[in-house]
């Protein structure tokens, strides 16, 4: 059994998706500089140097970040140990669902059996130990065939995030399977869902295997899903520029809990850990 453990964990690539353009915190943060590339907790680093690190335990030397063209001088500074193999640079933002995907695929085609994990490049979690130990039960989960999110115990009835609603326990220590992704809902639905325990907010952090997430994307944006695989089996080859100029403008723009998490979701194929970290979304 943990032998096979320690191959999921072989097979495990971060993707660090590092896009957006900043508006929640203009003026301090805005399209050039968005809120990732700064200091905003005080930590002394950025918020995606502080990424970066919390991933490393786990994901050393098997870390990607997808961030726009017009980043890419910063990022590449602020983490001289990103390898240039790793980073996807896009021309214009297309939402996540092609940032995410591009990453797979690419990954996909260097090694098949690659396991994905996605966490933004905004986020300050404070307990490194309970994260690293809520993402290592999920690469497990993931290997069984499983898309899994990392679910946020709900302090409050808040508006501010999606819910996820959580089904049967799942063979796997803290894993449960998600019935639903249910969207920003009304204070008087959020104090239902809170009350009821059966819901977590939903932080956007999803862990799967690479093929799995293509799987699924080509049955629900088929046209999506060819451009991303146009783009990707050029991805180490000579024709990249060309391909990437020509696919990329018509990527449909959609966020992943569209494309991906919900359908998946309505097909039993997602699991959600609960997280016993502190967590906080910068922006908000």
């Amino acid at each position: 059994m943990n032998s096979s453990k320690s191959n999921n964990l072989e097979n495990f690539f971060a993707v660090i998706p590092a896009g957006g353009v900043g508006s929640r915190l203009w003026p301090l943060s805005r399209a050039s500089a968005p809120k990732f590339l700064h200091d905003l907790t005080g930590s002394g680093q950025t918020l995606l140097q502080d990424t970066w690190d919390r991933l490393q335990p786990i994901a050393a030397g098997k870390t990607m970040v997808v961030t726009g063209n017009v980043h890419a001088h910063a990022v590449e500074q602020q983490l001289p140990d990103l390898d240039e193999k790793n980073i996807i640079l896009e021309p214009s933002p297309r939402d996540s669902t092609a940032a995410i995907a591009l990453a797979a695929a690419v990954l996909a085609q260097r090694q098949p059996d690659v396991i994905i994990g996605s966490f933004a490049a905004d986020h300050v979690i404070l307990d490194q130990a309970e994260f690293h130990k809520s993402v290592l039960e999920a690469v497990d989960v993931a290997a069984t065939g499983k898309i899994v999110t990392i679910g946020l115990r709900p302090t409050e009835p808040s508006v501010g995030f999606g819910y996820i609603q959580k089904g049967e326990r799942l063979d796997s220590p803290t894993a449960f399977e998600v019935l639903k992704f249910v969207e920003k809902p009304s204070i008087k639905v959020a104090k239902q869902y809170v009350d009821s325990g059966e819901y977590f907010w939903n932080a956007g952090m999803f862990i799967a295997p690479a093929k799995l997430l293509l799987e699924v994307l080509a049955r629900t944006e088929p046209e999506l899903h060819a451009g991303i695989m146009e783009i990707a089996k050029a991805w180490d080859t000579p024709a990249r520029e060309s391909v990437m100029k020509s696919q990329w403008p018509k990527l449909k723009r959609i966020a992943i809990d569209y494309a991906i998490a919900e359908p998946a979701a309505e097909q039993g194929l997602v699991a959600v850990i609960p997280a016993e970290f502190e967590w906080h979304d910068v922006g908000d």
